[in-house]
């Protein structure tokens, strides 16, 4: 009886620690919408999980669908709670992501996201999203069309517009703003000192 009620106790327990997710619809070009880049790659390699309970995947991306990414990018992830998501190298994913913050990709198990089954076993992403693996590429293909690679330096520029501007003027500027002030100085003086003469 004692193992009975252990073994409840331990369903439930487990029932009360699984991921909830909210049905997700099939991708449409409306929830599309709600993803900041979207695209096909492959995992080139893992960062373990961070003490903030995160893991990072680095992907080389096949195909962009949608947002502003280099070819090579990394997706931070949740690798600890009941919602935690699995990579491993040399797996295919189409990937919905959003940003953190600028250049911080995150993806989420409830997301869109779908890993290409290629062990012979069932495809819960296909039941979810009624599109196997490959159809779901050419509907972001056809919906989104295929975007090119961001360079390093456009992410480099994105990012200087983004953050405060203190531009210093070159040698010839400086040089020209002293002798102005210079001459500012003289004339206050000259008048400063016409106006001490006259009042005494």
């Amino acid at each position: 009886m004692k193992r009975i009620i252990t073994a409840l106790l331990v369903f439930v327990s487990c029932l009360s620690l699984a991921c909830e997710c909210p049905p997700i619809e099939p991708a449409s070009k409306k929830t599309c919408e709600s993803y900041d880049v979207i695209f096909y790659g492959k995992v080139d390699s893992i960062r373990p999980c961070s003490t903030q309970g995160l893991g990072t995947a680095y992907f080389s991306i096949i195909s962009l669908y949608k947002g502003s990414a280099e070819q090579h990018v990394s997706v931070d992830y949740d690798c600890t709670s009941a919602c935690m998501m699995s990579f491993a190298k040399g797996e295919e994913w189409i990937i919905y992501s959003v940003y953190q913050h600028f250049d911080l990709l995150t993806v989420s198990l409830c997301s869109h996201s779908r890993k290409k089954i290629t062990d012979g076993t069932a495809d819960f992403y296909e039941a979810a999203s009624q599109r196997s693996f490959s159809g779901e590429n050419t509907f972001l293909e056809t919906t989104l069309g295929i975007q090119p690679y961001a360079s390093h330096n456009a992410l480099n520029d994105q990012q200087k517009e983004l953050q405060p501007h203190n531009e210093q003027p070159d040698a010839l500027h400086k040089l020209w703003l002293l002798l102005i002030s210079l001459g500012v100085m003289a004339v206050v003086f000259i008048i400063s000192k016409k106006f001490f003469k006259n009042g005494n």
